[in-house]
């Protein structure tokens, strides 16, 4: 029978002081500044970056939190993404809508203009801690409308499908962190196994054969048929955990293709994901690199 990793299910109860520390201080932070990055950049296209770097920002907090909190539980991690993800959401929205409260002089033409603001703490505080009065003034806002592309106001069902892209944006990035609580874990040593790419090999043509001559333990014969490939090209990549002598083995296929532009992309498919192997296999894999 092959031996794929399979998380205990613990985790250290100090990952929920990590969170309680990432909810009151980071997570605001992160949130604060988006809402002055989007208030203060009028450029929708700019916008999606913004909103793509927050995301991104969030899930990199989230999977800290469950690194460092050794949190091996996935339906744990993702009530931890989840809280983590709506609590900058949520902060963006308070300092947003207090920068419209506020908002004074406007610079610009009718094409782009910006609006001087900046929050008041006492209102913000008060947002904050009033969710039913912040929801009235996002209704309000809705309805007026704060911005445009070009001479048209957005507002209405336009503005709310544009807010609920936004906001599965930021749930996606923040589900993200919580798969990797699944990686591989020494319950021995108590630390997660160190993750070692190897180099890109040769495209596997069958993944399906190749993944279950590997389970089968057919390794040398495998391993004679990968030689070193350039990442440009369609290739495979191997990625090794390792912790003492206990190792597990992802295998990626990438394959690469030529979108309308005549620019290069790669689609990715993990086949095989933390599968055990022993150390003569992972040294016959190194030798090859």
């Amino acid at each position: 029978m092959p031996n794929y990793y399979k998380p205990s299910g613990k985790f250290s109860p100090i990952a929920f002081v990590y969170l309680l520390l990432v909810c009151a201080i980071v997570m605001p932070i992160l949130g604060t500044i988006y809402a002055y990055a989007t208030w203060y950049i009028p450029i929708i296209y700019v916008n999606f970056l913004i909103t793509f770097g927050f995301g991104v920002s969030i899930s990199v907090v989230s999977l800290l939190v469950i690194r460092l909190g050794k949190v091996r539980n996935y339906g744990l991690s993702v009530l931890f993404a989840i809280i983590a993800s709506l609590v900058a959401y949520y902060s963006q929205w308070v300092v947003w809508v207090d920068l419209v409260l506020n908002a004074g002089e406007v610079y610009g033409n009718k094409q782009i203009g910006i609006s001087v603001s900046n929050v008041q703490f006492e209102q913000v505080l008060y947002l904050a801690t009033h969710p039913s009065d912040l929801i009235d003034l996002i209704m309000l806002i809705n309805e007026e409308g704060t911005w445009g592309i070009k001479s048209m106001t957005v507002s209405g069902i336009f503005l709310s499908i544009i807010w609920l892209v936004e906001f599965g944006a930021i749930m996606f990035f923040g589900f993200m962190a919580a798969g990797r609580s699944k990686a591989p874990f020494s319950e021995v040593t108590e630390e997660w196994f160190k993750e070692e790419e190897l180099p890109a090999f040769t495209y596997i043509d069958n993944p399906n054969s190749f993944k279950q001559a590997a389970e089968q333990g057919n390794w040398e014969a495998l391993v004679e048929t990968l030689q070193l490939a350039d990442r440009q090209a369609s290739h495979s990549l191997f990625t090794a955990y390792v912790s003492g002598n206990d190792y597990y083995l992802s295998v990626y296929n990438v394959k690469a293709k030529t979108n309308s532009k005549g620019k290069v992309e790669f689609d990715t498919d993990e086949f095989m994901k933390y599968l055990h192997i022993n150390k003569t296999i992972y040294d016959m894999l190194k030798a090859k690199a």
